[in-house]
């Protein structure tokens, strides 16, 4: 089971984090062509400007005089390396990291500025080149004047470029870093408030006692109206359902007691005329009217838990009260008394030991699990009863030595007309469902555990 409400906000990160990343790079790259760009047209710029204003100023006389003896073009060095440390008009930050040239058509330097020294920086191409001096990288772009045929070359480390680029990117990557945190934080509160009635929803839900099947009334969006419309739609169908169940129960039950009893009535009647009668027909008489009392017993038993149930159904408070738990156990022990004799018993229960409960319908609970015990527990096995308190809670242990039940039908058994062994059970198996309708009532809980090598432990959780 997955969270719609987890999965949407990560999407939503995932989206913000991609798309921040995505748009950083192309703004990164953008800018790094932009900037070689502006570079090189600076060095194009800087190449016709010394045209301009240099060279063409020259006459052959000085041209010649530059052949003999080259211009030294000094460039102060500022120590300055970085955009980021302080310059002046007259110190440019990077000044030293540029650097020109003026070469005649035999490749004698004519002019230069020291920066990058009186090695040739051009290959005597026109157009943009990269060259090492030493172990720096400059990038060239080399001009020839045809009217004086003078090559012009201007240079530019790149390093200057780099350090550009990097203060760019920075700043690129710089307010994504700061603003992707915050949008993250902004998401996740939008969507806790968007699926806050969602939540509510679920937790209304979960906290609802399984018998209450009124319609839920939320002010939800308009998204979770027809969910609301249909949850409610369901819920008045399984009301109406389970007031029909319980009214035939109920009826049914009421309907039985009657011919019931004049059966039973018959029975007994018979029996009395039997007794008058000679011992050939008793012998063939009695076993019948046995097993019309045996199925009568049977059915009245089911009436009996129909009529328990459809009470029970009905119960929306108990009258709980503080008890002690040891009347009680006595209490279902005498009532039992026909029943109990063919069984060892060991009975542990603290004689201060007090519940909150509703006494009448506990004693219901804990005869019907003592009953059970002794129904599927061998003659003259041990049967345990145990009561502690652990915190908060009580705890009743009801120990046999029968046949116990199976992980299967531990799952199963507190279904309603469930019956084990279908063949030969008794009962309408709806004496644990009662039993677990009554713990729920009680906030508590009713649990099975399979005993080794074999039994079956009964706790009562309260």
């Amino acid at each position: 089971m997955f969270s719609l409400r987890l999965l949407f906000s990560l999407l939503m990160l995932l989206g913000i984090v991609l798309t921040v990343t995505f748009s950083s790079i192309l703004s990164s790259r953008d800018a790094m062509h932009e900037v070689e760009e502006l570079f090189d047209a600076q060095m194009v710029q800087t190449a016709k400007v010394l045209e301009q204003f240099y060279v063409n100023q020259l006459t052959e006389e000085e041209l010649e005089q530059l052949v003999k003896r080259p211009i030294l073009f000094h460039v102060a060095d500022s120590n300055i390396e970085t955009f980021a440390e302080q310059a002046n008009p007259i110190t440019l930050s990077y000044e030293h990291k540029l650097s020109f040239q003026l070469l005649s058509t035999t490749g004698q330097i004519l002019a230069y500025s020291d920066s990058s020294g009186e090695q040739t920086l051009t290959h005597f191409t026109q157009g943009y080149d990269t060259r090492y001096i030493g172990s720096d990288l400059w990038h060239v772009y080399s001009f020839f004047s045809q009217p004086h045929q003078v090559w012009i070359v201007t240079a530019q480390r790149d390093d200057v470029r780099q350090e550009l680029v990097s203060l760019i990117v920075r700043n690129t990557w710089h307010s994504p870093l700061i603003i992707t945190p915050i949008m993250m934080f902004v998401m996740l509160l939008l969507t806790y408030f968007l699926f806050k009635p969602l939540k509510l929803l679920e937790r209304h839900l979960d906290k609802r006692p399984a018998q209450d099947l009124t319609p839920i009334n939320f002010k939800l969006p308009s998204e979770l109206a027809a969910v609301q419309k249909a949850l409610n739609s369901y819920l008045l169908r399984i009301a109406d359902t389970m007031m029909r169940e319980r009214r035939f129960s109920a009826d049914a039950a009421h309907e039985l007691k009657t011919p019931l009893a004049i059966i039973k009535l018959h029975s007994d009647g018979l029996v009395d005329v039997l007794s008058a009668q000679n011992k050939d027909v008793q012998q063939i008489s009695l076993p019948y009217i046995d097993a019309i009392g045996e199925g009568v017993n049977r059915i009245n038993h089911t009436v009996e838990q129909l009529l328990l149930l459809s009470r029970v159904d009905a119960l929306e408070v108990l009258n709980r009260s503080d008890c002690k738990l040891q009347s009680l156990v006595d209490n279902v022990i005498n009532q039992l008394l026909h029943i109990i004799a063919d069984y060892e018993w060991s009975i542990d229960i603290p004689a201060d030991m007090t519940i909150n409960a509703d006494p009448f319908y506990l004693e219901l609970v804990l005869k019907n699990i003592i009953e059970n015990a002794c129904k599927y527990s061998p003659v003259e096995s041990l049967i345990t009863i145990n009561a502690f308190n652990n915190g908060s809670h009580s705890y009743i242990e009801v120990i046999d030595q029968g046949c116990g039940m199976t992980t299967e039908e531990i799952a199963l058994a507190k279904n309603r007309f469930y019956r084990a062994d279908e063949t030969t059970a008794q009962g309408a198996g709806l004496g644990l469902s009662i039993c677990q309708h009554i713990m729920s009532l009680h906030q508590g809980e009713l649990c099975f555990e399979r005993v080794d090598p074999h039994g079956l432990k009964v706790t009562l959780q309260l």
